[in-house]
């Protein structure tokens, strides 16, 4: 009987009816006190995040230039008795293709630059209300009012923090989608390092490889040699021997070549993103750069511009904002809320006729005029357990203090690898002009010398086999010192977090040519 009362309820207007859109307008501006705020960090992280990726864009053609830094070179003449024609120059097998495609298609370039994107569209979420929360009561017995019985209420509220809590919450937000940013930097920069490491690798490797087949011709010419004077009886058949295993020794140090360059080339290939398979072809000549660095410049644009640094800064300000809010929990948040409570009017007390007068007495007849009521509740929760709000400052203090201390190891380990990249260059530079200007036009001398001393007899086999030996030996380790220059030179730049052209301004070009 009651369900069906319930159900036959019909709303009754009255005078306080008109004062529930004022009630409900009051509750939505209260509701948007906090949208202000959340509204500009979030267009900020967005357009932090737009604009770096448009710098990042933009940067491509300059960072291929300046990091390649290897216009194409004209070619080498070789002092050996064979002199090999300079390939041209491929292409796609080129520093600056190589570097191309990685910023474009490497996983993990690409992996930073959606975690940048991600880490934005999470600024919104922190500064954003908790959504409403819909009450409703039944009651199994009604409460009876003088207006009605009240069977069933409805009710909305919403959790409303502090209006800086949420603004809080965004700029730690804010603080990590410029930390994403600067992650995206520092993988741009390991990856650019990562290309040309392997790319001069694989360069040291080819030019061992056609060096190596020089000298497998020069070898098979000093046979001939030694086959020459053991027919006229001048020599003995050893030294045709000694030749044959020198020359095997070469065929096998081609197969360890062969080996290496499948090695590099499949690392190459995973920084790229492609099939292991795709051949990159041999790598041409490049003119090395002549690198007048100051430490105490490249110290000083490191601190600037290296984004690990910038990281552990932008970290740092996260943590500050972090300890900020941990102390705002000594504040209560507020719950609003509006309520309507369905009225049934029940039907008016009707007394019975008094038997002396013959009437009825009046009562009020409030209850015929019964209608719905409402009401604004309002709350908020009380901080009393001081120690969980003690610890987690505790906690947010600690962990700026750790951010702290982090970039200063960072600071100390990028200023050892500043120094340590430029003492390698120098070192490398200058053993690298030794061998081109002394050593290997001294040991191909040498060598000469005494193949022509062997023909005429005035000279030993053996002496011949060593100085061939140091020949070969002086060439290969020159072009390994070219490779670990230029390996060199990108662990200067990963350290310092531009290229050494911007760093220095302009780069002075020298043909890389033995002897030259």
């Amino acid at each position: 009987m009651r369900m069906r009362h319930i159900q036959s309820s019909r709303w009754r207007p009255s005078v306080r009816s008109g004062q529930r859109p004022i009630a409900a307008g009051i509750t939505a501006s209260v509701f948007l006190l906090a949208a202000p705020a959340g509204c500009a960090l979030n267009q900020q992280g967005h357009r932090e995040v737009g604009e770096a990726l448009a710098n990042y864009e933009r940067r491509h053609a300059s960072a291929v230039s300046q990091y390649a830094g290897v216009p194409k070179a004209a070619g080498r003449t070789t002092t050996g008795p064979a002199t090999r024609t300079p390939q041209p120059v491929i292409e796609d097998g080129t520093l600056a293709s190589l570097i191309e495609a990685a910023l474009e298609r490497n996983p993990d370039i690409l992996a930073s630059i959606d975690t940048a994107r991600s880490v934005a569209s999470r600024i919104p979420q922190a500064t954003s209300l908790m959504d409403p929360m819909l009450l409703t009561r039944t009651l199994p017995e009604p409460v009876r009012t003088a207006e009605g019985d009240n069977y069933f209420i409805l009710g909305v509220q919403q959790k409303l923090p502090v209006p800086e809590k949420l603004d809080r919450r965004g700029r730690v937000v804010l603080a990590e989608t410029r930390m994403a940013i600067e992650t995206l930097e520092q993988t741009r920069l390991r990856v650019i390092g990562d290309v040309k490491r392997a790319y001069f690798q694989l360069f040291a490797i080819d030019q061992a490889v056609l060096i190596t087949k020089e000298n497998q011709a020069l070898m098979r010419d000093l046979i001939e040699v030694a086959r020459g004077q053991l027919v006229a009886g001048r020599r003995q058949q050893e030294d045709v021997l000694r030749a044959q295993v020198e020359l095997s020794n070469l065929e096998s140090q081609l197969v360890e070549l062969a080996q290496r360059r499948v090695t590099t080339v499949a690392l190459i290939n995973s920084i790229l993103d492609r099939s292991p398979s795709t051949e990159v072809p041999p790598l041409s000549e490049y003119d090395i750069r002549r690198l007048n660095p100051r430490l105490d410049e490249l110290l000083s644009r490191a601190y600037e511009r290296n984004p690990e640094l910038q990281r552990f800064e932008r970290q740092i300000e996260r943590d500050e904002q972090s300890l900020r809010l941990a102390k705002l929990e000594y504040w209560p948040d507020f719950t609003v809320g509006f309520e309507w409570i369905q009225m049934d009017p029940r039907g008016a007390f009707r007394p019975p006729v008094n038997p002396q007068t013959g009437m009825r007495p009046r009562v009020s007849q409030m209850s015929e005029n019964g209608s719905d009521n409402w009401a604004i509740t309002f709350g908020f929760n009380v901080p009393i357990w001081f120690e969980r709000i003690e610890g987690g400052i505790r906690e947010a203090r600690e962990r700026l203090s750790a951010s702290r201390r982090q970039l200063r190891s960072a600071k100390n380990r990028i200023t050892y690898q500043v120094e340590d990249a430029l003492a390698r260059i120098d070192s490398q530079r200058d053993i690298a002009d030794l061998f081109a200007t002394a050593i290997i036009p001294q040991a191909e001398q040498a060598y000469q010398v005494t193949r022509e001393g062997y023909i005429t007899g005035t000279s030993d086999f053996q002496f011949v086999i060593d100085n061939w030996q140091k020949w070969l030996f002086f060439r290969l380790q020159y072009y390994r010192t070219l490779g670990d220059l230029e390996r060199s030179v990108a662990d200067l730049e990963q350290a310092v977090g531009v290229s050494v052209i911007e760093t220095q301004g302009a780069n002075t070009p020298r043909s890389n040519g033995e002897g030259g």
